[in-house]
């Protein structure tokens, strides 16, 4: 488990975070280390040295800026918007428990990093199409989305008050 105290997350609020098996196994094979992985200063530069030192970047020098290079690579926040894809649309987790473990307090900004792709969209017809092909038939010929009459509509409410 990661525990983030309320002073390590930007939303002041203390969480924890079950770690993968996977990830905990190859955490074991690491010697352990102390201090910070970051400086606390600027995370982004350091995030964008160490990404260049491994090969997920590079840092482009740019004339006139030698403080202020510019960066092509992986950025931190497409870790975020990587895990809560792989989340909820990969592993089936609801979108509120994703929200919990990513430290989204609202629908908005989680909106924002649960990218939705034109396969996610095809996926999702192709499981509604199987779906429709798998009703069973009703004797009445309805098919899907045909509104019921009011009469079947009555039957149906007064049957499932039954219990």
């Amino acid at each position: 488990m990661i525990r983030l105290g309320e002073d390590q997350t930007k939303t002041g609020e203390a969480r924890v975070i079950p770690l993968p098996g996977e990830l905990v196994n190859m955490l074991r094979t690491v010697e352990p280390k102390v201090g910070r992985v970051f400086a606390s200063t600027n995370l982004r530069k350091e995030w964008t040295k160490a990404c260049a030192a491994v090969g997920l970047g590079r840092i482009i020098e740019v004339s006139g800026k030698k403080h202020d290079p510019r960066y092509e690579g992986l950025i931190i926040h497409d870790l975020r918007r990587s895990a809560i894809r792989n989340l909820v649309t990969v592993a089936g987790v609801p979108e509120r428990v994703a929200m919990k473990i990513s430290g989204h307090k609202t629908r908005s900004v989680f909106d924002r990093y649960h990218i939705v792709s034109t396969e996610d969209v095809t996926r999702a017809m192709q499981r509604m199409e199987l779906a429709a092909a798998n009703l069973p038939s009703q004797s009445n010929g309805a098919k899907l989305g045909k509104k019921q009459s009011r009469g079947n509509r009555k039957l149906l409410m007064a049957l499932s008050s039954r219990g």
